[in-house]
């Protein structure tokens, strides 16, 4: 069977609920109102799923007719780690060009080097880092800040900014901002697969991977920013 996404998932066990609870199966008004989103974006789940052989059209036309086919019962029965956010960057990444940094002009002052092991002498020499050069910043560089833990192995935490290279063409293991075929978008490791489809890998060993048939890279992770 084809892979599946998490936002297709929690679809099926929707209309596996809806099943046990009333008898039918639900139309799209109702899954969309139990799922938060609009008919729209469940018709586009719905018809993945039929694709994949997760679900079947047993009166096509019909605003009940859809059934779960013995794969996908077997499907939401399968053990899996479950979380609260399937993705940690729930909001559109903006497509349009971003602001440039702004950091050209501003340097700031390299005292020295300090120990963070052995001890060192300390040697007072001023030079000026420039930020747009430190942080690989450039008109094509734009931040977001992350939400989530499944980056963690990967050393970047919830609440850290990430910098992100928009049109840099993303390698395998890559760390990169991918939108998913629903629309929302991740932080992920990139690993291109054979037969064209796509491993998105967290740096979490308590998460899954995502499978996906299709996604769009929106840029790669260049650098991380952490306040303390």
């Amino acid at each position: 069977m084809r892979p599946i996404t998490s936002k297709q998932l929690l679809v099926l066990e929707e209309i596996s609920s809806h099943q046990h609870e009333t008898g039918l199966s639900p139309t799209m008004q109702e899954l969309g109102g139990k799922l938060g989103v609009n008919r729209v974006t469940v018709y586009g789940h719905v018809q993945a799923l039929l694709e994949k052989g997760y679900l079947e059209n047993l009166e096509p036309g019909a605003s009940r007719g859809l059934d779960i086919t013995p794969e996908g019962s077997a499907l939401i029965k399968k053990p899996r780690v479950r979380h609260h956010q399937p993705f940690e960057l729930v909001n559109k990444v903006p497509s349009a060009p971003p602001p440039t940094f702004g950091l050209e002009g501003m340097n700031i002052p390299l005292l020295g080097r300090i120990a963070a092991g052995a001890a060192i002498e300390t040697i007072e020499n001023r030079e000026e880092i420039n930020l747009a050069q430190l942080l690989n910043a450039n008109e094509e560089t734009y931040m977001l800040e992350v939400h989530g833990t499944s980056m963690i192995e990967a050393h970047i935490e919830s609440g850290d900014y990430v910098l992100v290279s928009r049109y840099k063409t993303p390698r395998e293991g890559d760390i990169v901002v991918a939108v998913l075929e629903d629309e929302t978008a991740t932080l992920k490791k990139f690993y291109p697969q054979d037969d064209g489809t796509y491993i998105l890998q967290p740096a979490n060993a308590a998460m899954e991977p995502i499978y996906c048939d299709t996604l769009e890279i929106r840029g790669v992770v260049s650098g991380v920013i952490r306040r303390y």
